[in-house]
């Protein structure tokens, strides 16, 4: 009885995931809308061979795209043309970064987002110190989040050096620009 009723789950199970599987069917370029194959004919040669799940999610975002204001839709469209300009190895690093960030807890996401707005608004030339100041503690190893805490583990210590190096490269690859004058800094 036992194995009957074990075998019959099993053939439910497997009926429930044959449906999951079909529901997922491609979805033909002539089935777009005309506002929907406008934004995605960069895609039209292409498109019959990308997975379902893959056009669903293309055709989400344009979904999204369209309900945005006109403002935020062109700064969404420039930000998707500087990312396709950049090499293949940057944008790799850059996805790598995403699929990290998007694997953290809510709340450290949200912390390193106002770390992020507040380095943002600071003027130009305060931003340009801190990358100099930057720059100069990766390349001795000495931060200033190690001397607050020292008592950090092993991996978290290993995480941030890794993160240190990615923005060194990343910042390697910057145009170079003309130096400015710093200010002596003041001993603590």
């Amino acid at each position: 009885m036992k194995m009957r009723l074990g075998l019959s789950n099993l053939l439910i199970f497997l009926f429930l995931i044959g449906q999951a599987a079909y529901a997922q069917e491609k979805i033909p370029w002539n089935q777009l809308s005309v506002e929907e194959r406008q934004v995605l004919q960069q895609f039209e040669s292409q498109w019959d061979s990308l997975e379902p799940a893959r056009q669903l999610r293309i055709r989400r975002g344009v979904s999204r795209l369209q309900q945005m204001p006109p403002e935020e839709r062109s700064q969404a469209r420039s930000q998707q043309q500087r990312f396709q300009s950049l090499s293949r190895e940057q944008q790799q690093l850059i996805n790598q970064r995403f699929l990290r960030f998007n694997g953290l807890q809510q709340a450290e996401q949200s912390r390193l987002r106002n770390v992020q707005e507040r380095f943002r608004n600071m003027p130009q030339a305060q931003r340009e110190r801190l990358i100099e100041q930057f720059e100069r503690q990766s390349r001795t190893g000495n931060t200033d989040v190690q001397r607050q805490n020292p008592v950090q583990t092993p991996a978290n210590q290993r995480r941030i050096q890794d993160v240190i190096r990615q923005n060194q490269r990343i910042l390697r690859q910057r145009p170079t620009r003309t130096p400015t004058p710093t200010r002596p800094t003041r001993p603590r």
